[in-house]
């Protein structure tokens, strides 16, 4: 299982989060969040690298 270090868009603080196995899924690819320090909701959105072999992800918020 492959983890993708994020910063939530609301309290800034650092989270890792589990990125979807790049086999099963078609990019990118979106999720609704809620963080984990502050609890307020975000999207995560997940893409895959050029050469399609390594994720990697943001967060945004809701509002953006």
């Amino acid at each position: 299982m492959e983890l993708c270090e994020l910063v939530c868009p609301t309290c800034f603080e650092r989270f890792e989060v589990a990125a979807p196995d790049v086999g099963d899924t078609v990019f990118p690819v979106e999720h609704d969040y809620d963080c984990a320090v502050c609890c307020r909701p975000m999207l995560i959105v997940f893409e895959i690298s050029f050469e399609g072999d390594e994720v990697s992800g943001f967060a945004r918020g809701l509002g953006e």
